[in-house]
């Protein structure tokens, strides 16, 4: 399965990144807890967006979601690189 950058960059304007950081900073999560709340909303949206999609797989809920968590937690940004 071949990853389309469109659907990461769709996953992620759902506004995957406002959502952890609100969270984190109402309930003041930091260390493994902002990690594991970046985890689950990663995973939900990546969910949401590939059900209305009609994509939905695991497969793919774990290829995009993982994406979109590394992404969204600032662990790894796949997307960002420019490559020239």
């Amino acid at each position: 399965m071949q990853v389309d950058p469109a659907i990461v960059l769709a996953i992620m304007g759902i506004g995957v990144i406002g959502i952890i950081e609100t969270i984190k900073r109402l309930t003041g999560l930091a260390g493994i807890g902002a990690i594991i709340l970046a985890f689950a909303v990663s995973f939900g949206a990546t969910a949401y967006y590939l059900y209305q999609a009609g994509t939905f797989t695991i497969i793919a809920l774990i290829l995009y979601g993982l994406i979109v968590f590394g992404e969204a937690s600032g662990l790894y940004h796949i997307f960002s690189k420019k490559s020239y």
